[in-house]
């Protein structure tokens, strides 16, 4: 007969963990230190206590040692009816955390909040980082939903306030020229309630992808007649490896012209 779990009443703590966990799907011990800024050994206690209740699920096999990999966690389905009772978070995003994820998917949640901490890092105090779970209940945004929306914390008469961070860095080219359509198909069609449509931000593979994608995007934006929409890449390498502060943006327009944002 299998013992019944005694799950103890969750503390603020492991609320935010969990909240986390929703922010970007899969996360692993030492994103997360990273992300928080704090002791991974800590940090560890608190998972397991998750894993222990059956609140979180920890992924790890035999392969993981082999690769150098960190075991990876996600929210199990406990805590994603605790979360549909007890928070405001979108339910119909929740309710697609039920099913099970396929490992390109979790490879790419995992590079998404990567991004997220050389962001936060490179850019410290000076904008609000969402991650697509947390827009996903507005309906200003393009579908699918950018990976991560960036929002000055203070606005700048100088610079644009908003970005949508678009991580392509895996994908074939015409997926990522599809993705780009789509952005401009939805600056055209709906624009953005805010006044100036956010700054796209494509991180890509490489250097050549860079520039191949900024000749199709200049021939796009031409052909549309559109002068006002803002492209930057770089590739991910660049972005996570990049001593924090460095400006490793190019600008379509401009292509040997590194910017910060």
């Amino acid at each position: 007969m299998e013992v019944p779990i005694r799950r103890n009443k969750l503390n603020a703590k492991q609320i935010q963990l969990l909240k986390t966990i929703y922010k970007f799907r899969f996360i692993t011990l030492s994103l997360l230190a990273q992300y928080r800024h704090s002791d991974q050994s800590s940090l560890n206690r608190n998972l397991q206590r998750l894993v222990d209740q059956k609140y979180i699920i920890k992924q790890y096999d035999n392969s993981y040692r082999i690769d150098r990999k960190g075991a990876r966690f996600s929210l199990a389905p406990t805590a994603i009816t605790w979360l549909m009772k007890n928070s405001d978070l979108n339910h119909k995003t929740l309710h697609a955390m039920y099913n099970k994820s396929e490992e390109p998917f979790v490879l790419q949640s995992l590079a998404v909040m990567e991004t997220a901490i050389s962001l936060k890092e490179t850019y410290p105090d000076i904008f609000y980082l969402y991650s697509a779970s947390e827009i996903s209940r507005d309906i200003d945004f393009p579908k699918p939903r950018p990976h991560l929306y960036l929002r000055r914390i203070e606005t700048d008469d100088q610079k644009l306030n908003e970005y949508f961070v678009e991580l392509h860095h895996t994908d074939q080219p015409f997926l990522i020229r599809q993705r780009f359509k789509e952005l401009v198909q939805h600056y055209d069609d709906e624009g953005w309630p805010d006044g100036d449509y956010p700054g796209l931000l494509f991180i890509l593979g490489t250097a050549r992808q860079e520039a191949s994608f900024a000749r199709f995007t200049r021939e796009v934006l031409d052909a549309a007649g559109i002068d006002d929409l803002r492209v930057l890449t770089t590739t991910y390498k660049a972005l996570v490896s990049t001593p924090y502060h460095a400006a490793v943006w190019t600008n379509i327009n401009e292509t040997k012209n590194l910017i910060t944002i």
